[in-house]
């Protein structure tokens, strides 16, 4: 039993064995105290329970002092005379009757403390062991935070290093095991349970082969493995990733695979971008004739030598020993010596180091190198390395030289360009950086009766006083622009008399871009500017000329389109921008409808022939029609070529709408006296006959069908009954027609009220059922549903709709190479009117009679009086709508009626 197992008592040994006698002194008083009221004294009992006590408490050794010290109480109880509180000589001395007693209470005693103290040691070692489990409980949670911890830190480090692990059992061919971040590599949802299957899908095409060659080798051969390979997302984009993996066998002697994989797209874009730097510099290298060197002090030979290199010094690519060994024989040798110690001095002394040298080739072409390197030394200040380019500046040198030359060249031609300018006939000058002069040529000298040494402040005084501050302001604005510019100005002759100058300016900079001189010239441009002068005088008169004007001058090239128009058309509601690149027959409105006009008219463009008073007429931006009276000459130059026309235009709407409108009075006259004669006597008669004639067949053919009923074997009297009810009310509807018709010839009101437009449509296909059926007519509505109520006569719109379904009947009755179909919709428009449209697949609208159609009097049938559509149109616009007509794109035609919403729903 460990020291912490053991009892609080037994931790302590004093107190411990004073347990004993302190738990034997107890019973000997309760013993002697109970041997005045007990015969026997139960001393055994009490002895024996001070022992349960003491081992209880104190563990076996004070249990065996506490059976010591009560046998000899017992025996001291026992011994004559029977009391405990008298002193006894021979108390020692055992009474063989006893002894029996006393070895029984010692064996008792002893049994009883070794199992007391047996169970105190188990219950002790249960607690300990107790204490040790949750002990161990508690680290085992410390364990699984710090695991739970470090899988946190792994994800992340994994996440951060795009890198995840995986298990692959190769037995099963499954994927035990995938980090989270395995997943986001493969873009897998995390509940996708992974297979090798599922990897190869992922796989690129191209690499797929690959990657299942390796799967196939690693299975057969258990060994660890190492691949790159590239994925194609389902996005399209391409990842490329490296995988690794160790074998293990796990208790059953299966191998698996543990390992990882990392995202390496964004390694191998950037060694994609290295190879592409490092191509672009050995081009760049190439292209500059530069190459460059390492040269590794520690090791005293070259760390790195580039490509450029070996074709500086001619040698083969790649043979670096022999370019080594041949790098200082190619030297000069009245250059090598330099080389060689200004090397030595760069490496002593940890400095720079540019030098330049001379190196031959094998086929003797001798170049000039010029040679820059920079120490670099390590943390503790010591060279590590000479690092260093080589330029071939031989072109450079060989330039300089030419340059060289071709400055003493200059040199000597000095005088030759002196005298060049001094006799050439032109003022010539020469500024300093801030515009003052500081040389003029002889004839500038001559002009203006000036030395040299007062060219600088004689020359700005020589300007004409009106012309001064503005050339000063012009020649500030071209020194600060540092470009070339030019100004005009009048100069004062020698003699007093100011002449204009044409001066231009352009300066000379040096190898930093730093303005040296200014040099220039002024050439005399007097007779140019008096004959512009003149011709602006000209301008102006002729623009006099032609703003004062009422017409507007236009000019178009040679493929007749326009270039130029002055501003008076803006009067006519144009502006020039919309009409520029157009031809007049592009801009004009009545191109189509007048061609005959216009084919004439483009033959005498062709034939660039002169036109006059050609009238047309054009939308102007207002959406207003205008009309144009042009006239027009053709243009060449003097070699005869075509350049277009020019000439004017005027604005005759005016004139043109007054003639129009005596035409169009001549013409009403005409139908007036026309139906002034007619409508007295037949508009009544032709408009009853018309509308009554619909309701009467019905009659007849209801009555009719009222016979059939009556004559079968057994009369159908139920069907004859509602047939003759039909024939009541096609009666009733003929009188209401009649009276409808009466009412509109003696211009009274109209019997309105509020209707549902789907539900009169509805009536008048009711009425008109036997014609569709007589003439295999197919109907189909789209009737929109809910509409606004109309408020009108029922009857008289039930006359139109009738009306326009007849006709379309009678339109299609010539087809019999398609199918017959009336089609009626209904609807609204944006502007709250309702709409209803009758369409049919007849012969359609005529151009001839599209004008026409809806005139009195004017019919296509043959046995047509000319006033339905007339009446239909009345009865709308009576009704406050309007009806129009229009072909359709295919076969057919379309009747459409718009009428206002009753004044409550709007």
């Amino acid at each position: 039993m460990t020291e912490s197992s053991k009892p609080w008592l037994a931790k302590h040994r004093v107190v411990a064995y004073a347990v004993p006698v302190l738990a034997v002194a107890v019973a000997v008083i309760i013993t002697a105290l109970m041997a005045r009221f007990f015969t026997p004294e139960p001393i055994g009992l009490l002895m024996l329970s001070a022992v349960i006590v003491t081992a209880w408490l104190a563990d076996l050794g004070p249990a065996l002092l506490a059976i010591v010290l009560a046998l000899l109480a017992f025996q001291y109880n026992i011994a004559p005379p029977t009391n405990l509180f008298v002193w006894k000589q021979n108390f020692l001395a055992v009474d063989p009757s006893e002894t029996p007693r006393l070895v029984l209470f010692a064996v008792v005693s002893l049994f009883v403390s070794f199992v007391i103290a047996a169970k105190s040691k188990a219950t002790e070692a249960l607690r300990h062991s107790r204490d040790e489990l949750q002990a161990a409980i508690e680290g085992l949670k410390r364990t699984e935070s710090t695991l739970l911890h470090t899988e946190m830190y792994l994800t992340e480090a994994q996440r951060l290093t795009r890198t995840g692990s995986f298990g692959w059992d190769v037995s099963t061919g499954t994927n035990f095991f995938w980090s989270d971040q395995t997943f986001r590599i493969f873009e897998f949802d995390r509940a996708t349970k992974p297979t090798v299957e599922l990897v190869l899908q992922r796989v690129h095409p191209e690499d797929r082969a690959a990657v299942q060659a390796m799967v196939d080798r690693v299975s057969n051969e258990d060994k660890d493995f190492e691949h790159q390979y590239r994925l194609l997302m389902p996005d399209g984009s391409v990842k490329h990733v490296h995988a690794m993996a160790r074998a293990t066998k796990d208790e059953y002697g299966r191998v698996e695979f543990i390992g990882a994989i990392t995202d390496v797209t964004a390694t191998k874009e950037t060694e994609r971008k290295l190879r592409l730097s490092e191509a672009y510099l050995a081009e760049t290298q190439h292209l500059s004739h530069t190459s460059s060197w390492a040269w590794d002090e520690c090791l005293k030979k070259y760390a790195y030598l580039s490509d450029e290199l070996y074709h500086l010094f001619g040698v083969e690519q790649g043979r670096e020993s022999e370019l080594v060994k041949t790098y200082h024989n190619r030297i000069l040798p009245e250059d090598k010596l330099r080389v060689i110690e200004a090397a030595r001095q760069a490496i002593r002394d940890k400095t720079d180091l540019e030098i330049d040298f001379r190196i031959r080739l094998p086929d003797g072409t001798t170049k000039h190198v010029h040679s820059v390197g920079h120490p670099v030394l390590n943390s503790e200040g010591n060279l590590i390395q000479l690092v260093g380019t080589n330029v071939d500046v031989t072109e450079q040198y060989e330039a300089k030289e030419k340059l060289q030359k071709a400055f003493d060249e200059i040199k000597r031609s000095q005088d030759h360009l002196r005298l060049v300018i001094n006799t050439i006939p032109t003022l010539v000058w020469r500024a300093k950086p801030n515009g003052v002069p500081d040389f003029l040529n002889q004839p500038a000298l001559d002009y203006t009766g000036l030395s040299l040494d007062q060219a600088e402040f004689g020359w700005p005084r020589a300007f004409h006083p009106e012309d001064k501050k503005a050339m000063l302001l012009k020649w500030s604005a071209i020194r600060e622009s540092g470009k070339r510019g030019g100004l005009e100005a009048r100069l004062r002759r020698c003699d007093g008399e100011y002449r204009w100058f044409l001066f231009e300016a352009k300066p000379l900079r040096d190898q930093s871009g730093n303005i040296v001189n200014w040099y220039g010239s002024a050439t005399d441009i007097q007779d140019r500017k008096l004959a512009e002068f003149a011709l602006r005088d000209s301008e102006q008169r002729f623009r006099d000329y032609a703003e004062t004007a009422s017409d507007w001058l236009w000019e178009t090239g040679p493929d007749h389109r326009i270039t130029n128009i002055s501003e008076h058309i803006n009067a006519i509601g144009l502006r020039f921008a919309p009409v520029s690149g157009r031809t007049r027959w592009e801009v004009a409105s009545d191109y189509e409808t007048e061609s005959e006009k216009w084919r004439l008219h483009r033959q005498t463009l062709d034939s660039h022939r002169p036109f006059r008073d050609f009238v047309y007429s054009l939308i102007n931006e207002n959406g207003s029609q205008v009309y144009v009276r042009s006239s027009g000459k053709p243009v060449f130059d003097v070699e005869g070529r075509f350049f277009g026309y020019r000439g004017t235009a005027t604005d005759v709407t005016a004139l043109i709408r007054a003639e129009q409108a005596e035409q169009a009075l001549r013409k009403a006259q005409a139908e007036l006296a026309h139906v002034t004669r007619v409508t007295m006597l037949g508009e009544l008669t032709a408009s009853i006959a018309h509308e009554v004639n619909q309701p009467l067949a019905a009659v007849v053919a209801n009555a009719e069908a009222s016979l059939r009923w009556l004559n079968r074997e057994q009369p159908d009297l139920a069907a004859a009954r509602r047939s003759v009810e039909w024939v009541i009310n096609d009666g009733c509807r003929a009188s209401d027609v009649i009276r409808r018709v009466r009412a509109l010839a003696k211009k009274s009101d109209m019997e309105t009220a509020r209707l549902d437009l789907n539900h009169v449509v509805n009536e008048a296909i009711t009425l008109v059922e036997r014609e569709l059926i007589k003439h295999r007519v197919s109907l189909r509505t789209e009737l929109a549903p809910a509409l606004p109520e109309i408020l009108g006569d029922r009857v008289q719109l039930q006359q139109v709709i009738i009306n326009l379904l007849i006709n379309g009947i009678e339109a299609m009755a010539p087809a019999t190479d398609r199918r017959r179909e009336l089609l009626i919709r209904s609807g609204k428009n944006d502007t709250d009117q309702l709409i209803l449209s009758i369409t049919d697949s007849g012969i359609g609208i005529s151009a001839d009679n599209a004008n026409r159609l809806f005139n009195a009097f004017f019919t296509t049938k043959s046995s047509g009086l000319g006033m339905g559509l007339s009446i239909c149109r009345s009865i709308v616009e009576a009704h406050g709508g309007r009806m129009s007509a229009s072909n359709n794109e295919g076969p057919g035609a379309t009747f459409q009626l718009v009428l206002p919403l009753h004044r409550e729903d709007v």
